[in-house]
């Protein structure tokens, strides 16, 4: 790293004035695009960071933006996603330094560990012309070889390393070299490993569509690090793309890493006696404004029984905001549900109790809970149970 590129360091949601020139600024906030806000300050610029953490490079600064709550908590978050990922909570338990670097590290493992249980090949149609016949001849483009005897069109089954999985984990490990905030000790370990995906080439317009229903018995030891692959693709943001401008992020969403921590481990808490979905549910009687609640549950006669919000928000006092209320209360009156709950992160020590309110009229009852991500990762366990009672019991 050239040594007039600027080292900076924010937590989320907070704010920091930093001396970039104008370029270097202009740069940034386009590699950034709405995950950061950047407005001119008394002596440069002012960064204001959101729900995004990770890291992001642009010539003269890299920018890391550090969670809440701690790194190895984040990437258990991760892990607990709507699909597993499958992990070891000593490796998770050991993260250390930036949340990039820590991703980094655990990718660099998972994908060894799949190398090393066999590297993922596939049958591939190829085309090609040739001197001797191979497979079988492609007679419309033959044709157009002007009565040429060789070199001979053919179509041909090659067992090839190109596959899906392949090219998804290898991109993957391309977007978190180019990004200087991996150590050098995982950018070693990756480097090695590309050179056993050598001949796998770039990412295909459709590879990342769809999940990770490519994989079959025959590689479903990749399942795990296609899944944290994709994690890393989506949030690789500028540097999956070409150009001259170094330009690298890794950024992830908490609010979304939240929404989909709870909606996996309340699934699991709440197994054998309600339900859990999220699917639109119509504000209106025509059915012309839609409303997608984080969480509707159901027993197991298949009716509603409550509805839930998850709002990775800090907040400072046991109510939730206006706008939240709001929003439940819509959720609410549209399935006819006497009560609602806002599901708050607290990442301090000590979680505040459940607050209730009442609403005029309608006398429905909406709810807050916060649960703590800041201790082990057995105290966030706890944490959902004493969550999942509450959603079913009020108390």
């Amino acid at each position: 790293m050239p040594d007039e590129t600027l080292v900076c360091q924010l937590a989320e949601y907070q704010q920091i004035e930093v001396e970039l020139t104008d370029s270097a600024a202009r740069r940034l906030q386009a590699a950034a695009g709405t995950r950061l806000a950047l407005s001119p300050g008394p002596h440069g610029y002012l960064i204001r960071a959101s729900s995004y953490v990770g890291s992001i490079s642009v010539p003269g600064i890299v920018l890391h933006i550090v969670p809440k709550v701690p790194v190895a908590n984040v990437l258990y978050l991760m892990a607990w996603s709507t699909e597993r990922i499958a992990f070891s909570q000593s490796e998770i338990g050991q993260a250390t330094g930036s949340l990039t670097a820590a991703v980094a590290t655990w990718y660099a493992r998972m994908l060894e560990r799949s190398l090393v249980l066999g590297v993922d090949r596939a049958y591939v149609e190829e085309t090609d012309r040739v001197i001797a016949l191979r497979g079988r001849i492609d007679w419309p483009a033959q044709a157009k070889a002007v009565s040429l005897p060789t070199p001979i069109a053919c179509r041909y089954d090659d067992w090839s390393i190109d596959t899906r999985p392949n090219r998804i984990a290898a991109a993957a490990a391309l977007a978190l070299l180019r990004n200087p905030a991996v150590p050098p000790q995982s950018a070693f370990t990756l480097r090695r490993l590309l050179k056993l995906l050598a001949g796998v080439g770039p990412l295909r317009p459709d590879d990342l569509s769809g999940h990770t229903d490519v994989l079959t018995r025959l590689n479903e030891h990749y399942r795990s690090t296609v899944q944290l692959a994709r994690i890393i693709l989506r949030a690789g943001g500028p540097s999956q793309g070409a150009g001259r401008t170094a330009v690298s992020s890794f950024m992830i969403n908490m609010n979304d890493v939240f929404e989909d921590f709870v909606f996996a481990s309340l699934k699991h808490q709440l197994r054998g006696t309600w339900g859990i979905d999220k699917h639109k549910v119509p504000l209106d009687v025509a059915h012309r404004v839609p409303t997608e609640p984080d969480l509707l549950f159901a027993d197991q006669s298949g009716t509603n029984v409550l509805v839930a919000d998850s709002k990775y928000k800090l907040i400072s006092a046991g109510r939730g905001r206006n706008a939240d209320y709001y929003q439940l209360l819509a959720y609410c009156t549209s399935l006819g549900l006497p009560r609602g709950v806002l599901i708050y992160c607290d990442a301090g020590d000590e979680p505040r109790p459940p607050h209730s309110i009442e609403v005029r009229q309608s006398g429905t009852v909406l709810d807050t809970f916060q649960v703590g991500l800041s201790g082990s990762f057995d105290d966030i366990a706890d944490e959902f149970d004493r969550l999942a009672r509450y959603l079913r019991f009020g108390h």
